[in-house]
Order: structure tokens, then sequence, then C-alpha cells
């Protein structure tokens, strides 16, 4: 059983969208469950956990699988050579949740045994919940802002207010780690994207474009806005992404709809060690989905973790800007 061969062979057939220029393929795969663990390999077939774009696999890649000895069907499959595939939601945070525990389980020979007797009581998905927060433990301490901080360092010299968001963002505005993250986010002034290329020298930056990969090349022009950067160095995430966003006459736009503003002395706030980062309410703002769609299971939680901290200024700029934005949205009522 070689994983590694696994994960080249998936690689190979099913495209690498990392090639650019591919509108589908892997976009990254890893070993996880119980079974990847040499100290729990008895109790599972170890995994591999697979980002495939599109999320939903198509009929010719489902086809791909079965041509690689694949059994199963949407996003669970098993190969006769013993292992499973999994394709998991990209929304959930379960990916990252599963690498936390994996690690946790790799370097931690008690846990390992406290992982066995609860997988011998309950089952699989109680011994992941009862690991769950040593695994969050062991990430904040191996990892946690390490990942913030490397680009911090690198982006030190930008002559412009860049500021950490999404997950992160919230993990500064609580002053701890509260889950593991795929990638890190940095909001970036538009106007001063012409920097980036000397500051992130030795990077591979990509611009995602109708749904493909393109070398980034400035200027980058609206609609699109997002660089995702990729460092060996760069550990504890997949990317960086960074967000080109309209900071002009100091004040913070919201992309999706620029009407709706902060200020940027208010919009841009600064942890106890120096990290800028968005304010939560900002943060939010693009966790709550775009109208029509509910947030994302981890966007849920991040919610419901940062909503009780939220000042009654913040929770009534969120209710306008949500009201304006997505009338009806599941949050309006809590936020009142």
């Amino acid at each position: 059983m070689d994983l590694d061969a696994a994960a080249h062979d998936l690689r190979t057939h099913l495209g690498d969208f990392l090639d650019r220029k591919r509108p589908d393929g892997v976009f990254h795969v890893q070993p996880g469950g119980p079974g990847s663990v040499p100290a729990l390999a008895d109790l599972e077939p170890p995994e591999l956990h697979l980002d495939l774009l599109p999320e939903t696999p198509t009929d010719d890649q489902q086809a791909t699988l079965r041509r690689l000895g694949y059994s199963g069907s949407g996003h669970h499959w098993t190969h006769p050579g013993g292992w499973r595939l999994i394709l998991p939601d990209h929304g959930s945070g379960w990916r990252a949740e599963q690498a936390a525990l994996r690690d946790l389980l790799l370097h931690d020979p008690g846990a390992a045994h406290t992982y066995r007797a609860a997988y011998h009581n309950g089952g699989r998905a109680h011994a992941d919940a009862t690991l769950r927060p040593a695994a969050l433990s062991h990430h904040a301490r191996t990892v946690g802002l390490t990942p913030a901080r490397h680009v911090a360092r690198l982006l030190a010299p930008l002559d412009a207010p860049w500021m950490i968001a999404a997950g992160y963002a919230l993990d500064l505005h609580l002053g701890h780690t509260a889950r593991p993250h795929d990638d890190l986010d940095v909001i970036v002034p538009r106007d001063a994207q012409a920097q980036l290329p000397d500051l992130l020298r030795g990077w591979r930056l990509d611009t995602p474009v109708d749904g493909t990969y393109q070398p980034y090349a400035a200027p980058l022009d609206l609609p699109h806005h997002q660089i995702h950067a990729r460092h060996p160095d760069l550990s504890g995430v997949l990317m960086l992404d960074i967000l080109l966003t309209d900071l002009s006459s100091g004040t913070w736009h919201y992309r999706r709809d620029p009407r709706i503003t902060l200020p940027l002395d208010h919009a841009r706030k600064v942890s106890p060690e120096g990290l800028p980062y968005l304010a939560p309410e900002g943060v939010l703002l693009f966790k709550a989905g775009t109208a029509g769609r509910d947030p994302r299971g981890k966007d849920e939680q991040d919610y419901q973790r940062i909503k009780p901290t939220l000042t009654a200024e913040a929770r009534a700029w969120l209710h306008g800007a949500l009201t304006h934005t997505s009338p009806g949205h599941p949050w309006l009522t809590s936020l009142e």
C-alpha cells in the first residue's frame, strides 16, 4: 500500500489544477484518518482526502476513478489496494480538522491511546469528537499564528495598509486559535499590488480567472481580485490568498457591494503583537454568504462563536449591511 503513489496517480489521471489553465483537476490531496497513523493502522483503512475541482465530481472524473480501481460514488470511494478516498466538503472545515487530528495522533502516543479507547467505545465519529479539543490545542501550539507572522514579516515593507482577513482575523479578534484553517487570507489595497512581486519574490503567484489558474501579472484589473501565493516555507496552511480591495479615501469598501463601507481606522484593527486584521463585523459579512445561499458550515460556526463578542455598534452595522445585501438572512433576527 503506497498512498504517495496513489496520490500521484490521482494527479496524473485527473489532472493537476495547479498546472494552470485547467477548469478542473486535483487541487490538493493528503493522507488522513486513523488508519494512516501507524499506531492505529489496525482500526480502519487509511484514507486520502482529495480536494477536487469541481467540488462535485463530474461523470468523466468518476469514470477516471473507476479506471484507477476505485468503487463508490460522489464523495466516498474505496480502492482494493486497501485505502479509502474521501472528497471533503470545501465549506465544512473538515479537511483542516482532520489534518490537525492526524498531526496530534502522529506526535503524541498518549493521544493515540485515548483515540483507540474512544474508537472501541463509540466508533470513528465519537473518537474524532473526543480528541477534537486536544487536536485544536496541539494545532494552536505547533501552528497557531505562525503563518500570519510569517506573512506579516514579508509584507512589513508594503507601503499600504494591508490586513489579515477571514478566519485568521477572527482568531486575532478572539485572542486565540479557534479552529484550523485551510489558508491565510490577506487584504491588500488594489493600488498597492505592484509592490507584491518584489515582496513575494520566489513565491508561486496565480490568479483565478474564469475557474482556471493563470500566472499572476500586475496589474490585475476588476472584476478579478485574488492572488493565490504558495511557497514551501509557508507551513500550516495550503496557501496565502491575497484579496485586492478598494481602501481608497481612508475607507474599506465591501468588495461584493462597494456601497457598504467602514472607515479604515475602524475596519483595520491591530492585535497586541502588531498584526493588522479586518474588524469581525467585516469578516462576518463575507462569511454570511451571498444572497440566496446559506452560510457554509464553518462560517456558521464562526458566527456563533463571534456574535457574543461584537459591540452594539458592530452588531448594528452588520445588521444593516445584511439587510441591504441579503434580506431575510438567518442571522438578522439574532443581531436585533
